[in-house]
C-alpha cells in the first residue's frame, strides 16, 4: 500500500501542473518543472504499487522425456524486456527533445532552453539508468524450467542447470529475497535444504516470479515428494501429472488397523 499512497499524493500535484501550463501562460515554467520532476516520479510508484499487486498463476505442467526417462516439468515464463525497452526509449526522448530546444534556442535566449535542457535531463536519464537496470535477455530456447524425475530435480534456466538429488533434500521451507532496482522489497522463494549438519547446509532458491503455475502448489509438490519416497516414481506419468493439476498433495496415510476380536 506504500507505493500507491506515494503515488496518490503525487498524482494531484501533476494534474495541477498540466492545468497551469494549460490555463496560465505566465506560469509555464513552473507547470513545467511540476510535470518534469514529479510525473516520472508519480508514475514509478504507480507501477511499483501495481507489480507488488497479488496474482493468481495459472496451473501449467507437462510430461516431457528426457536422458532419466520422463519427467514432470513445470515451465517458467521468458522474462519480459518490454517495460526496460519502453523506459530507455522514453529516457532517450526526452535527451532529444531537450537537446532539440537547447539548439533551437542558440539564435535567441539560449538560457532558457539550457534550463529546459537541464530539466528534461533529470528524469531522462532516470529512465535510461532503471530501463538498463532492470533489462533480461530472453533465455534460450533450450532451457524449460523445472524438471522432476524419480531421482532428481533439474532446476534448468536462468545461469544453467542446477541438479540435485532427491535424497539430499533434507528440508523444504519459503522465505523472502531482496532483489535490485526493487526499492528494498522483497521477492518470496520457495527453498530446497540441502546437505546436513555434517556436510553443510545448502539451499537452491526458486523465485515464485520464476513460475508459471501456483508457487503455492509447488511449495506442496515438494514437500510431499520429500516426505514420500515411495510415490516419486509416479513423477513423468499421467498419474504424477493429475495428482499436480488437481493439487493432491494430501500427506499419505497408512491404511487404518481394524481390530478383528472387538472387545464387547
Amino acid at each position: 500500500m506504500l507505493p500507491f499512497a506515494l503515488a496518490l499524493s503525487m498524482w494531484p500535484l501533476v494534474l495541477g501542473g498540466a492545468w497551469t501550463v494549460v490555463t496560465d501562460p505566465e506560469s509555464v515554467w513552473a507547470g513545467i518543472l511540476g510535470l518534469v520532476l514529479i510525473g516520472p516520479l508519480a508514475a514509478s510508484f504507480t507501477g511499483w504499487g501495481w507489480s507488488e499487486l497479488p496474482r493468481t498463476a495459472r496451473v501449467a505442467a507437462d510430461i516431457r522425456a528426457t536422458d532419466a526417462g520422463p519427467a514432470l516439468v513445470l515451465p517458467v515464463p521468458r522474462p519480459s524486456s518490454t517495460g526496460s525497452l519502453v523506459s530507455i526509449a522514453v529516457g532517450v526522448a526526452l535527451l532529444g527533445a531537450g537537446l532539440w530546444q537547447l539548439i533551437a534556442s542558440l539564435n535567441d535566449d539560449w538560457s532558457s532552453g539550457a534550463a529546459f535542457f537541464f530539466l528534461l535531463s533529470l528524469p531522462a536519464l532516470f529512465a535510461i539508468l532503471l530501463g538498463l537496470g532492470t533489462y533480461k535477455p530472453r533465455k534460450v530456447l533450450g532451457n524449460v524450467g523445472i524438471v522432476l524425475t524419480a531421482q532428481h530435480i533439474s532446476i534448468d534456466y536462468g545461469d544453467g542447470p542446477t541438479r540435485v538429488a532427491w535424497q539430499d533434500i533434507s528440508a523444504v521451507g519459503a522465505r523472502s529475497r531482496r532483489e535490485g532496482f526493487r526499492f528494498g522489497s522483497g521477492t518470496n522463494v520457495t527453498t530446497l535444504v540441502t546437505g546436513d549438519a555434517d556436510t553443510g547446509y545448502g539451499t537452491i532458491d526458486i523465485g515464485h516470479k520464476d513460475l508459471e503455475t501456483d508457487p503455492t502448489r509447488v511449495y506442496h509438490l515438494f514437500v510431499f515428494y520429500v516426505r514420500n519416497p515411495g510415490l516419486r516414481s509416479e513423477l513423468g506419468t499421467e498419474h504424477g501429472l493429475d495428482r499436480f493439476r488437481r493439487g493432491g498433495y494430501v500427506p499419505e496415510q497408512p491404511p487404518a488397523s481394524v481390530d478383528r476380536n472387538p472387545r464387547s
